[in-house]
């Protein structure tokens, strides 16, 4: 599959959380630090479509993203590299057991799973991650609107290659 990164690289990712609080992270392959399920967004995919491919793609869970519940920028941390841009949508309160029942790791990508607290998964998390999620507080738990998943998107705008092919 040749997958289309867009220009500016965003991702998408989900806060899967069960009945007592605790947050589903995950340890991408050779990675030190957890992050939660997601990943890029592709070219023409909204964020909320991103984020439920990724889970189901990472963790083999296929659920629908619900509230917006944060996006971050990170600047380029040394040259060459650029800004991106990280949403973060509630993916809802699951039964942990069902949820272990159902999980397949994709094990390219993710070498582990687990629930844990979110002051356990603040220290295990991206810094970057951590801070986002901390910022967040008890917000992270209010019930929202659920974020449409269109199947195509909405606009799209000229590349700039399409808008500087003038007359």
């Amino acid at each position: 599959m040749n997958r289309q990164v867009p220009a500016h690289p965003a991702t998408a990712r989900g806060l899967i959380s069960d009945p007592a609080g605790r947050w589903l992270i995950v340890r991408p392959t050779g990675r030190e630090w957890w992050h939660l399920p997601g990943g890029l967004i592709e070219q023409d995919e909204s964020p909320a479509e991103a984020c439920q491919r990724e889970v189901r793609e990472e963790i083999g869970l296929d659920l629908l993203p619900g509230r917006l519940l944060v996006v971050g920028w990170n600047p380029p941390r040394r040259p060459g590299s650029r800004a991106r841009f990280t949403f973060v949508f509630s993916m809802g309160r699951h039964n942990p057991e069902a949820v272990a029942a159902r999980i397949r790791l994709q094990p390219t990508e993710v070498d582990a799973w687990q629930f844990a607290r979110p002051d356990d998964a603040r220290s295990l998390l991206h810094p970057d991650s951590a801070g986002r999620l901390t910022r967040m507080g008890e917000e992270i738990y209010t019930e929202g609107p659920r974020c449409p998943v269109p199947a195509v998107p909405v606009a799209r705008l000229p590349s700039r290659r399409e808008s500087n092919s003038g007359p």
